[in-house]
């Protein structure tokens, strides 16, 4: 053994240097561990520097030294004892109590006063504690702020280092005693924050049931209690037995079903931000408390021996990587972005599922309703035009487009139509919502494909039902404008201008597309906002008794009134935000000298109707190619941006990668190449129940 002999970097180099310069070799390290003469925190450091790739983008590099990790394991005796003994050794000296019941958890200050607490540490760092196991794990891990290239190796190769160490016995009674000791000391702590979590007035305002009869977050504390005095007062050998297991397993499984009621609950009723904070950190730290639990516990099976050494994998790889982000302010923030849209999207899931069509009588009523919208776009098109002409200062002109917008959007939402654009940001809810997943991969791919068929068929007829009734109609009013009064509704100046906006070749149409497209997700996640609002301070019930209303209009109407705000206080508000955005934002552009506007397929549609009558249809034919691939450019960007930006928001609420629907693809793929007219018109006359 060469331990002692190995080099070691010079006392004032850098330590971001070292790893470098002296990057050990993982039979190195396992060497140095089996001579035993150096600190176990240096040794677990040198060890996941050996382990981590040069850059945190190669996983085959991550891979390979995780095998070669292995097969050194398993091929030499010394080498997996010295590790298993380092292990220990380093979990010994240590106070881990925090680590297991803080690190990955949301704090209980909230995340305003987290983010002040982060912005502290970033300007007067705290100093690191030696002896506790928080603070190692950032030496150990040093440089790091991700681990993506852990999860690049698969799990039961991860797993298997894991058992490999577990079969050594390694480390004094007194040690075992005292890492036992701690792992009860962070039940206890657990389970008391559960029980404290299942008396919020918050939680208990939204599922008033849990304040009669006993609440399962305090009998499931008491258990843990009782568990953790019986482990305590006992010696090494005490474990419990089947009934005891059981009967925890069974009060975990109630307190989980109670927090299902609270999500229920709050989707129905709405939510507050308090409220999600509260259901996401009680969640958490039910899975904290079942993972620890699995560490005191024996496995009551020899088929399940292994059940504590999963549980240990899983919390020291997904507690790490989020203890290493705990002061990084992008990964915060996007904490934050997973509670909002959580608190917004559930509105928006259930709004969407009215979007999408999964029967021909559905079908039919998506066109019906898409060309009553179409309708009104052709006249607010031209309310529009006209209203130009007005020669009003600039933000009267916004002002002004803006009303046309929103209350046409409004009369349209009143008329029950449809405005194609304003489906993605409410059918990529109802499509998150459908997505289950556990560790990455996703379920009933089948049922989420056919979702994903029928909102597109029903995208596809709403934009068709706007825009084969916008044109026509427009090209129709105009004429009849031509022969009542004379002359044609708008100038060939401004009819050449209107064709010259929608050439995608020239200007930049597919930019402002764009834009329109980013409103069209901003508004849905206002009409949700405002739906959830509405629903949590009981907007109709406070309309329906208000004493002005019901002396003015009568307690019938007044009623009526409250229950029409219900169900439509987000839709009007989503529509008159959207409106007005489409009329101003030509408005702030104009003024800041930014190149700020809007293209919708719909109105580009009606404007090209309106520009071709007013020229006579005297245009040339690569002129009207350009305006029509324009439209048709600017309904497919317009869908693209508001519905990808609305399933980014919809999936990161519920903790779920974008990337992960990319085994979508291959079950799409296979209906287009076997039955592509579904992607059209649905099958049959009945609803798919299985969609």
């Amino acid at each position: 053994m060469t331990g002692d002999n190995e080099p070691q970097p010079p006392a004032k180099a850098p330590a971001s240097a070292a790893p470098d310069r002296e990057r050990p070799t993982l039979d190195t390290v396992l060497r140095r561990m089996a001579n035993g003469t150096e600190e176990s925190l240096v040794l677990v450091r040198d060890l996941v520097m050996a382990l981590r790739p040069r850059s945190r983008r190669d996983r085959e590099d991550a891979l390979s030294n995780w095998r070669e990790l292995l097969a050194l394991l398993r091929g030499n005796a010394s080498y997996r004892h010295a590790l298993a003994a380092t292990l220990f050794t380093l979990l010994a000296e240590l106070d881990q109590r925090s680590f297991y019941t803080d690190s990955g958890l949301l704090p209980n200050s909230g995340f305003f006063s987290e983010l002040r607490e982060i912005l502290a540490r970033k300007l007067l760092p705290e100093p690191i504690d030696p002896g506790n196991f928080q603070d190692c794990l950032r030496q150990v891990f040093a440089g790091s702020r991700v681990l993506a290239w852990l999860q690049a190796i698969p799990l039961e190769e991860r797993e298997a280092i894991w058992q490999l160490l577990a079969q050594e016995a390694v480390g004094s009674a007194e040690n075992h005693r005292r890492i036992r000791e701690q792992l009860l000391d962070s039940v206890l702590v657990i389970g008391h924050r559960i029980a404290a979590m299942g008396l919020e007035p918050e939680l208990l305002r939204t599922v008033p049931r849990l304040t009669r009869g006993e609440s399962p977050f305090i009998a499931l504390c008491d258990e843990v209690t009782r568990l953790a005095e019986q482990l305590r007062t006992g010696d090494l050998s005490v474990s419990t037995g089947e009934a005891d297991k059981r009967h925890l397993d069974v009060l975990l499984d109630q307190c989980r079903e109670a927090v299902d009621r609270v999500h229920q609950a709050a989707a129905t009723r709405g939510t507050s931000f308090a409220l999600t904070f509260l259901v996401v950190r009680l969640r958490q730290h039910l899975e904290r408390l079942e993972l620890l639990l699995g560490l005191l516990t024996e496995p009551i099976t020899a088929d399940d021996r292994f059940a504590p050494v999963r549980n240990w994998s899983t919390l020291v790889e997904g507690t790490i990587e989020r203890e290493l982000q705990r002061d990084c302010l992008r990964q915060h923030a996007a904490n934050l972005t997973a509670l909002v849209s959580l608190r917004v999207t559930e509105n928006a899931g259930r709004t969407g599922e009215h979007y999408i069509a999964l029967n021909r009588a559905e079908w039919h009523g998506i066109w019906t309703a898409a060309a009553a919208g179409g309708c009104l776009i052709a006249f607010m098109a031209l309310l529009k035009i006209l209203g130009s002409a007005l020669q009003l200062a600039l933000l009267n002109q916004g002002l002004l487009n803006g009303l046309i917008y929103a209350g046409g959007f409004a009369v349209i939402h009143l008329y029950h139509g449809i405005v194609a654009t304003k489906q993605p940001a409410m059918t990529a809810a109802t499509i998150a919502a459908t997505v289950s997943q556990t560790r990455g991969r996703l379920r009933e791919i089948d049922r989420l494909a056919e979702l994903i068929v029928a909102t597109v068929r029903s995208q596809l007829a709403a934009i068709a039902g706007n825009v084969l009734v916008a044109f026509p109609l427009a090209v129709a009013v105009a004429w009849g404008m031509r022969l009542q009064f004379g002359g044609h509704p708008i100038p060939v100046d401004k009819a050449s201008q209107l064709l010259q906006e929608l050439d995608p070749l020239q200007g930049a149409a597919l930019f402002y597309a764009a834009i329109a497209g980013l409103w069209l997700f901003v508004a849905g996640l206002v009409s949700g906002y405002v739906d959830n609002q509405a629903s949590y301070s009981r907007l109709g019930e406070r309309v329906a008794v208000h004493p002005w209303l019901t002396r003015i209009a009568g307690k019938a109407r007044a009623v009526r009134c409250g229950v029409y705000l219900d169900h439509n206080a987000g839709g009007l508000a989503g529509n008159i935000f959207f409106g007005m955005m489409l009329g101003l934002t030509p408005t702030i552009g104009a003024a800041t000298g930014l190149p700020l506007d809007i293209r919708h397929i719909a109105f580009s549609a009606a404007n090209l109707g309106y520009a071709l009558t007013s020229l006579d249809f005297l245009v040339q034919p690569l002129t009207l190619l350009r305006a029509v691939a324009g439209v048709a450019l600017i309904g497919a960007v317009n869908l693209t941006v508001s519905f990808s930006l609305a399933l980014w928001v919809a999936l990161r609420s519920r903790g779920i990668s974008f990337t992960a629907t990319a085994a979508l693809l291959p079950e799409l793929w296979q209906r287009v190449r076997t039955r592509p007219s579904r992607f059209f018109v649905p099958e049959g006359g009945h609803r798919d129940e299985s969609s």
